[in-house]
């Protein structure tokens, strides 16, 4: 597959890339003939938010483990700013934020935020303040507070802003939003890409919504499944900083449509015979 655009035009260097080059991975007891993930190969380039969508199954997840070095693969390469993804996830360069908070109930909100820095041997030079990353993320005056007391919503705020308080090279995040309602939900896109731009940190985000690949990404993979393949990348040309009035533009809209068609495309590629008798 073309690799995505540069700002430059130019290719860019294997450590200024994610890199995953002909990776097929097949789970334990699957079917070899449609592993997990089939020959998939793309690039994401240092300090780009790029969102993979597609359908259940389609092996967004996988993938995900794999760069954060969580998962093995059978065969390809796959390769973060030019080393492991193992080594990166030992030296704690990469954050993950799954669907669920994941907080420590026994610990108050500031706490939380505050000991991934505490046992990151990378912390040592200079993690986020806790405080201003709860103002951040619109809790300031609740760092006191413990997670039973939270809505949430606001638990999850309390993880991105624990993730970025790592000051990771590279963020991962597994449908983070997916259990809010969906007011919530368009404001923490907002705040998220708030403090993206602030760190300026490489985001892989996995989503099932459209409006929420496109309010957040500079480009969306689009995947199909049986077995899971890139499909098609399709870059976001919309202009930064993202706000509301963007959100409801003719443009917002139109992007929309661009990925739905192609989620459709990748459906009908994917599916088996005995699916299609449904089109």
């Amino acid at each position: 597959m073309t690799p995505f655009p540069t700002n430059s035009g130019e290719s860019r260097p294997a450590s200024d890339l994610i890199r995953v080059r002909d990776l097929t991975k097949t789970y334990a007891g699957g079917d070899p003939s449609r592993p997990a993930l089939d020959r998939v190969s793309i690039d994401i380039p240092r300090r780009h938010f790029v969102s993979l969508i597609g359908p259940s199954g389609c092996g967004k997840s996988t993938l995900l483990r794999v760069i954060a070095g969580l998962e093995g693969y059978d065969s390809g390469e796959a390769t973060v700013f030019g080393t492991s993804p193992k080594a990166m996830c030992a030296n704690k360069a990469v954050g993950l934020v799954p669907q669920t908070p994941a907080l420590l109930p026994w610990k108050n909100v500031r706490r939380n935020i505050a000991l991934p820095q505490k046992v990151n041997r990378r912390a040592g030079r200079g993690g986020e303040d806790p405080d201003d990353l709860l103002r951040m993320v619109g809790l300031g005056e609740l760092g006191h507070r413990y997670p039973h007391e939270l809505s949430g919503g606001q638990q999850q705020r309390v993880a991105i802003a624990r993730a970025f308080g790592m000051r990771p090279e590279v963020l991962l995040m597994d449908e983070p939003f997916s259990a809010l309602d969906e007011f919530t939900r368009e404001s923490l896109q907002l705040q998220l890409l708030a403090m993206w731009e602030r760190m300026a940190t490489t985001v892989v985000f996995v989503t099932h919504s459209v409006r929420e690949a496109v309010t957040l990404s500079d480009e969306i993979v689009v995947m199909s499944a049986r077995p899971g393949r890139i499909h098609e990348v399709l870059p976001v040309d919309l202009p930064r900083p993202r706000d509301t009035a963007l959100v409801n533009s003719p443009r917002m809209h139109a992007m929309e449509d661009r990925v739905r068609a192609s989620l459709e495309s990748a459906w009908q590629a994917g599916a088996a015979p005995d699916d299609l008798v449904a089109l």
